[in-house]
C-alpha cells in the first residue's frame, strides 16, 4: 500500500482551484482523481458546523461524473444530529442526491462556484429534499480562495 500525501489545507486548495483553468483541473483529475476525491470527502466531517446540523438527520449523496470508464464516483455524507461521516459507495437511501461533473465539483467545494448558478445552468442536478439541498452549504465551512 502506497502512503498518501498529506491533504492540502482547504484555503490552499481553494486558491489552487481558483487559479487553475478547466483543462488543468481535468488533467489533475485524470492523474489523481481517486486521491483528490477521497481527500475532499475525508475532510468534510471536520468542516461540518455542528451547531447548524444539530437537528439534521440526512444522507447526502454525491455522484461525480466523468471518470474514464464512463460511470461516476459515488460518495455519501451522513449527517446525524451534529455529527458527520463520509464514505465511498454508501448503501443508505439518500435524502438528497447531487450529480455534478468533476471539474464543477472541485470549483464548488473550493468555494469558486455557486451551487444555484451551476443548478440553473444544468451543470448540477439535484434530486430529493430540495429544502435540505438549499441548506447544505450553510452547514459546512467553505474554504476561501482569498
Amino acid at each position: 500500500m502506497t502512503p498518501q500525501p498529506p491533504a492540502m489545507p482547504p484555503a490552499e486548495f481553494a486558491k489552487f482551484v481558483k487559479q487553475a483553468d478547466d483543462r488543468q483541473l481535468a488533467e489533475g483529475l485524470a492523474a489523481n482523481r481517486e486521491l483528490i476525491l477521497d481527500q475532499i470527502f475525508a475532510a468534510m466531517p471536520g468542516r461540518l458546523r455542528q451547531e447548524r446540523a444539530a437537528q439534521v438527520d440526512a444522507v447526502v449523496e454525491w455522484e461525480i461524473t466523468g471518470p474514464p470508464e464512463g460511470s461516476c464516483d459515488r460518495f455519501q455524507v451522513l449527517i446525524r444530529r451534529g455529527a458527520c461521516t463520509a464514505l465511498r459507495d454508501g448503501t443508505d437511501a439518500p435524502s438528497v442526491r447531487y450529480r455534478i461533473g468533476a471539474v464543477d465539483f472541485l470549483r464548488l467545494v473550493g468555494g469558486n462556484a455557486s451551487g444555484p448558478q451551476l443548478f440553473l445552468f444544468g451543470r448540477l442536478q439535484v434530486r430529493g429534499d430540495l429544502i435540505l439541498a438549499a441548506r447544505m452549504p450553510s452547514m459546512f465551512d467553505m474554504p476561501s480562495s482569498e
